[in-house]
């Protein structure tokens, strides 16, 4: 989807505002016009991506995502394989399905994303699905107390008093 035609259309408001006001005016108005493209672009992808993700939840078994290219935006749907089937929900899957779904950033190195992309078209899940599985299985096995392991080592700090 292109973004220049809404950019150029505020940019356009902004000016035809301002032109009325005097000359002066007009001028800054067209300095502030250039000026918030950037933000113009950014606050039109947060909100095609909050409706991406409003979408998602509307949806069963398909997501929706903005992704940004150049200076444009693409929608791309990911939907389940026929060959996919659903598992029955497990104990910290229902847990988890009452809470609101959050978006995060993920900066991966791009051998680590083919991996992750790969890994989820074998599993048959989009790569947001898959990645919701690996996380959710790595959190279910770690130790679930502060202590203990961590990194594969023992926690091997000491409390109390000592006298020399």
């Amino acid at each position: 989807m292109k973004l220049s035609p809404f950019i150029n259309s505020l940019q356009q408001s902004l000016k035809s505002t301002a032109a009325p006001v005097g000359k002066d005016v007009a001028e800054a108005a067209s300095l502030l016009a250039l000026s918030l493209e950037p933000a113009a672009r950014l606050c039109l992808l947060e909100a095609m991506s909050g409706a991406a993700d409003e979408i998602t939840l509307a949806l069963e078994n398909t997501s929706v995502e903005a992704r940004l290219r150049g200076q444009d935006i693409d929608f791309v749907v990911n939907e389940p394989t026929h060959t996919e089937t659903t598992s029955a929900p497990t104990e910290a899957n229902e847990s988890q399905s009452t809470d609101d779904v959050v978006r995060i950033t993920l900066r991966l190195q791009e051998s680590l994303k083919d991996s992750v992309e790969q890994a989820a078209k074998s599993a048959s899940l989009s790569v947001n699905g898959w990645l919701v599985s690996a996380i959710a299985s790595a959190v279910d096995s770690a130790p679930q107390s502060g202590h203990g392991a961590r990194h594969g080592k023992r926690n091997r700090s000491y409390k109390g008093f000592a006298r020399s």
